[in-house]
């Protein structure tokens, strides 16, 4: 395995560990499932609990929507540099 695929492995890796998942896919649809629950948050106004959406936690929420489009932008680039790589190694 050459360096760029095994830096990407270890990203990868890294991010499933951080998710507490078993694959690149379960890390992906996990990210996207709290994604959406983010969404729906700030589209309802109300959080999960029924409580209201003060403007601070609107902030917060916004920052963590961008936050979770960049983690699943870098799990694909990550995945797909991998099985490039490592392809290209065999």
């Amino acid at each position: 395995m050459n360096n760029k695929a095994s830096k990407a492995r270890a990203k990868l890796i890294t991010m499933m560990k951080t998710y507490g998942t078993k694959s690149p896919k379960e890390t992906g649809l996990k990210l996207v499932t709290m994604r959406e629950e983010v969404k729906q948050t700030l589209k309802a106004g109300k959080s999960l609990d029924g409580d209201a959406v003060t403007p601070s936690q609107r902030k917060d929420l916004k920052k963590l929507l961008l936050h979770y489009r960049g983690e699943i932008d870098n799990l694909k680039n990550f995945n797909k540099t991998y099985r490039e790589e490592k392809s290209k190694s065999e």
